[in-house]
C-alpha cells in the first residue's frame, strides 16, 4: 500500500486592533480550493500542499489535498467562518483516513471570535482524531505567533 499524506491550508494574519471581522466570504474571495482542486503550481498560503504534491509525483506516494483557504490580513475571523473552514478540513480528513502523515499550511497568526489560537485549536482536534502515531507537519509564516501548544502537537514546524 502506498503512503498517504493529507494536506490542507488555512491562513489569516489577524490583527485584534482591527474592528471589522474577517468573513467567510473574505476567505473565498482571496483563496479557496475545494478538496482535490489545488493547482499544480504554487499559490499564496498553500506551500505544504504544493510541495507535498510535487514530492508525491517524484517519490510515488499519494497526497489527498483537502480544502485550502486564505484571506487578506485583517481583523479576527468571525466565529462562524473559522468553525466552518476548520470543520470542513476536519470532516474531509476524517473521510480520508487512514493517512500516514499530515501537512498543513497555516499562517500562524490567526485569531477568530472566541478563539485566541486557531492553529492550536485545529491541531488539537487533528491530533485527537489521528493519535500520536501520525506525524503532523505545519508550515507557518516567519512572523507567526508560536505557542507551546503548537510545538507540542506538531511533529515538524
Amino acid at each position: 500500500m502506498t503512503m498517504r499524506i493529507y494536506a490542507a491550508a488555512l491562513g489569516l494574519e489577524a490583527n485584534s486592533f482591527i474592528a471589522q471581522p474577517t468573513s467567510y466570504q473574505a476567505f473565498r474571495d482571496k483563496l479557496y480550493y475545494p478538496p482535490g482542486t489545488h493547482p499544480d503550481s504554487p499559490t499564496h498560503q498553500t506551500a505544504a500542499v504544493f510541495v507535498a504534491k510535487r514530492r508525491a509525483a517524484r517519490d510515488g506516494f499519494t497526497v489527498i489535498d483537502g480544502p485550502c483557504y486564505a484571506a487578506q490580513p485583517g481583523g479576527p475571523a468571525t466565529r462562524a467562518a473559522f468553525e466552518r473552514m476548520r470543520d470542513e478540513i476536519l470532516d474531509h480528513l476524517k473521510a480520508s483516513l487512514p493517512v500516514d502523515g499530515i501537512a498543513l499550511s497555516l499562517h500562524g497568526a490567526m485569531i477568530a471570535e472566541g478563539y485566541e489560537d486557531c492553529e492550536g485549536d485545529i491541531l488539537r482536534r487533528i491530533r485527537a482524531m489521528v493519535g500520536g502515531g501520525v506525524p503532523i507537519a505545519i508550515e507557518l509564516d516567519p512572523h507567526c505567533n508560536l505557542t507551546i501548544e503548537r510545538c507540542r502537537l506538531a511533529d515538524i514546524i
